[in-house]
């Protein structure tokens, strides 16, 4: 099978020759189209609503057996085959955050080891200057472990949480309460710059340095109700834009 897409349509190209066209677009890797608005492009014989259906089952199957986010949505903007197929929406650290802690610890090290080698200082203010960095390089990589077990993970109706420190657990999304969003103008878009989900038992917060946090912002939006959502527009220090 062969996807690909342009900022109009996705094209899918199955094993057996067939290629069809769906509304939709490519957007940063992934595809995203209406599941009702199919154009048979190249096919034998004469097309039925279960063959369109069958299309889109295998290629959101295929998207999610390579990984790849092929996802299409029905007349009610809902996921076809989402939880029949156990479509996952994922939530973790941006590996940006590590290579700044990376660097951090590594400043530390080479500088207590420059002058331990160069002889520069007593020996008190050596062991104070070793002491600390040693403890800065100690807690910031506890605090890398924290951060890259922190995992929340959407699958179906259910949503599974892995803490920094403790044991994931599970819910329903239909245990949700309420979920404020908070977004802010960035060039002529509303940016989602934090999430918290609250439970009523439990607050969940998701930031702008999270990977994927774009996606789960969209799968909140399509399983909570409307009445439970509210967005909170950040302003600019300097004002809206």
């Amino acid at each position: 099978m062969k996807i690909t897409g342009t900022r109009g349509y996705i094209q899918i190209e199955d094993d057996d020759g067939t290629v069809a066209r769906f509304d939709g677009e490519s957007c940063l890797g992934g595809f995203y189209a209406y599941a009702d608005f199919v154009c048979w492009v190249r096919y034998q014989g004469e097309k039925t609503d279960k063959d369109r259906l069958s299309l889109i089952y295998r290629a959101t199957r295929y998207g999610k057996e390579n990984h790849i986010r092929i996802l299409f949505f029905d007349k009610n903007y809902k996921v076809m085959f989402e939880t029949e197929l156990g479509l996952k929406t994922e939530v973790y650290r941006s590996n940006d955050a590590f290579i700044w802690m990376a660097v951090v610890v590594l400043s530390l090290c080479f500088s207590a080891l420059l002058i331990e080698i160069l002889d520069v200082a007593d020996p008190v203010y050596s062991l104070v200057v070793n002491s600390a960095a040693g403890l800065s390089a100690i807690l910031l990589l506890f605090y890398n472990f924290m951060a890259r077990r922190f995992r929340i993970v959407a699958e179906g109706d259910v949503m599974t949480v892995t803490p920094g420190l403790g044991r994931a657990y599970s819910f329903p999304v239909s245990e949700i309460v309420r979920v404020l969003r908070e977004t802010e103008p960035d060039f002529g878009w509303q940016t989602t710059k934090k999430i918290t989900i609250d439970t009523g038992y439990r607050q969940i917060s998701l930031n702008r340095g999270m990977d994927g946090i774009d996606d789960m912002d969209a799968y909140l939006i399509r399983h909570i109700d409307r009445e439970k959502i509210i967005t909170k527009e950040v302003k600019h220090k300097y004002g809206s834009v």
